[in-house]
């Protein structure tokens, strides 16, 4: 599992390196807000934050949604030396899923780590991730900027089979056998008529990943 620390005192970012590691994470971490706006605009696949609530001297709180819409599935924990119910309540509400106060024990961090880590699934094989997308095969949602949504079950499943394999152009017969089995009318347009109310619903929900197709060749999921 991959943490984003981010915290602007060095010898706390060092001491939690080292606890976080010997829990077998593996951690990139940094002390400037600039890092961080870097790996927003980077490919790399964070899994949890643990975020100061003020780093030199600028308040992290603004960068609650960017990095929510970054990391759709990662659970933000922040660390901060105010610590009054109003201030919890609000970074919380703000979008923040746990919230600590200063000075806090390590071990209860790492057991907050591994209890908001469970309750995402962070660690197992129900999650695919394209993008701005993030399914749940488990619970058989999607989270979308920060959203949890459900689709009709035929929806989900063609969802489910081009995020699975992105790269794969699935022709209709194929996509009729997948979910309307052996038995579906090869002259019905339901395939048609599914992908068109799917498209519709991620165009409405913002979803970066589009469902592509080709005349005479098939469908796939771009992200």
């Amino acid at each position: 599992m991959n943490i984003l620390l981010i915290e602007d005192d060095l010898k706390l970012i060092e001491h939690l390196t080292t606890a976080l590691k010997e829990n077998d994470y593996s951690v990139i971490s940094t002390t400037k807000i600039e890092d961080l706006s870097t790996l927003l605009d980077d490919n790399i696949k964070i899994d949890f934050v643990i975020m100061d609530r003020m780093i030199e001297s600028i308040d992290s709180k603004d960068y609650l949604t960017k990095i929510k819409n970054k990391w759709q599935a990662a659970p933000i924990l922040i660390l901060s030396a105010v610590n009054t119910p109003d201030e919890r309540a609000r970074i919380l509400d703000l979008g923040a899923d746990d919230y600590m106060g200063k000075p806090f024990s390590t071990i209860e961090l790492i057991a907050r780590i591994k209890s908001l880590s469970r309750r995402y699934g962070i660690g197992n094989n129900n999650l695919l991730t394209l993008n701005n997308l993030t399914i749940d095969l488990m619970k058989r949602t999607l989270i979308v900027n920060g959203q949890v949504i459900t689709l009709a079950a035929k929806e989900f499943l063609l969802l489910k089979i081009f995020a699975q394999e992105p790269k794969r152009v699935w022709n209709k017969a194929e996509l009729l056998n997948a979910i309307w089995g052996h038995s579906a009318d090869t002259e019905t347009n339901v395939v048609e008529s599914t992908i068109t109310n799917l498209r519709k619903k991620l165009e409405e929900l913002k979803v970066k990943a589009q469902i592509k197709n080709l005349r005479n060749s098939g469908y796939w999921i771009e992200a």
